[in-house]
């Protein structure tokens, strides 16, 4: 089964989902000089399926993913467009890329 970590945030009349693929959680990321990693204080640390994710999604005011099965998920559910991702690559394989996506409804 796929599973995400998820995080909610509600403020007032926003709610934020955080969501990054289970297997990238605390792995070193570069964007342009710049390291990046997922941790569990920002994504959280509640597995979440698929669906479970997609409908938090839905329900969202703005949205932080990263990870190359959320974006391909959020990507075959029209959710994101392929020109709003940031690809990413692995501190030590430069070849290997990560996808990473704001939604704001």
């Amino acid at each position: 089964m796929t599973s995400f970590f998820m995080k909610v945030l509600n403020q007032r009349a926003e709610r934020l989902i955080t969501a990054c693929d289970e297997e990238i959680m605390n792995i070193p990321l570069m964007s342009h000089g710049v390291k990046i990693c997922a941790t569990p204080r920002f994504y959280g640390n509640e597995l979440v399926t698929e669906s479970e994710l997609l409908e938090e999604i839905k329900e969202c005011t703005s949205a932080n993913v990263i990870g190359t099965r959320v974006i391909e998920l959020l990507l075959k559910n029209r959710m994101i467009h392929k020109d709003a991702i940031l690809w990413l690559e692995y501190s030590d394989d430069k070849k290997k890329k990560v996808g990473h996506a704001i939604i704001i409804k």
